[in-house]
């Protein structure tokens, strides 16, 4: 299995890693790792922009499904029956926001093995690359003198050792990504699954400095640069959701406002 993982997903990814430190000008390891990771996050952007639209949809329905919960009273068959009947209702998948982010799973695991073997020495990671790959030019000067390799963002952050900077920096850009996608709190709603979410939202960020506070820098670096470019992707789907609720008011109101009569015209009576 691992030998699959490493044919499908992370020796091709780490040789576009290589193409990209070997092409860039300066050959900076961390700029070719945010232009991986920009690259891989325009790559799956469909996927994203479903994930987001499912989220929006399930958020706008919380108080329909509330009111599903209220009904059943706790029979968890009249439940899920009544909640699959508003799902159809209102032509939303459940899994809709969850199903872009499976398929995107197996790319993270993917990267986590890539950034943990380019941190290793040159020798090392030599064997891995294609042929087309080693033949470029500067590829062949490490080849001959692994001991040149050097890791690093602009020449001083090595991102074979961990960053408790960059570690932090993760966090609070994944607290931002998650903030803007996340309902408002409401303080009178008392449901545990809510609630449970609310707590997710501090959470999941908190977990990503524990786990990048340890690892190589580089993926704290992509985690960094994933949560920035999902904050735009977000801001942009959001302003394109308000551009469409006010066309369709504009719509809505045009079609409501009442038809004024035409006035008939008064005839002028001759004189006689």
């Amino acid at each position: 299995m691992q030998h699959v993982l490493n044919s499908i997903f992370v020796q091709p990814l780490l040789n576009i890693l290589f193409l990209i430190y070997g092409l860039i000008p300066f050959h900076d390891f961390g700029v070719a790792v945010i232009i991986l990771t920009a690259i891989i996050r325009f790559a799956v952007w469909p996927l994203t922009a479903k994930q987001l639209h499912g989220q929006k949809k399930m958020q706008a329905l919380a108080p329909d499904i509330a009111k599903v919960k209220k009904e059943a009273a706790g029979d968890k068959q009249k439940e899920s029956r009544m909640l699959m009947e508003l799902y159809k209702e209102k032509e939303i998948s459940p899994f809709s926001a969850c199903l872009p982010a499976l398929l995107q799973f197996p790319f993270l695991i993917a990267l986590y093995f890539v950034f943990q073997q380019s941190t290793h020495n040159f020798e090392h990671i030599a064997t891995q690359l294609y042929t087309p790959i080693q033949n470029l030019s500067y590829i062949q000067t490490l080849i001959h003198n692994p001991a040149s390799y050097n890791p690093t963002l602009l020449g001083f952050l090595n991102m074979a050792k961990p960053s408790i900077a960059l570690a932090l920096i993760a966090g609070v850009t994944q607290y931002i990504q998650v903030k803007m996608i996340a309902p408002k709190k409401d303080p009178n709603n008392k449901d545990p699954q809510a609630q449970a979410t609310q707590m997710m939202n501090y959470t999941f960020p908190a977990l990503t400095v524990f786990i990048a506070w340890s690892l190589p820098a580089a993926l704290p670096l992509y985690w960094t640069v994933t949560n920035l470019i999902s904050i735009g992707q977000q801001s942009l789907i959001m302003r394109e959701e308000v551009e469409q609720m006010e066309e369709l008011k504009i719509v809505t109101k045009k079609i409501a406002a009442p038809k004024k009569k035409a006035q008939p015209k008064a005839k002028n009576k001759k004189r006689g």
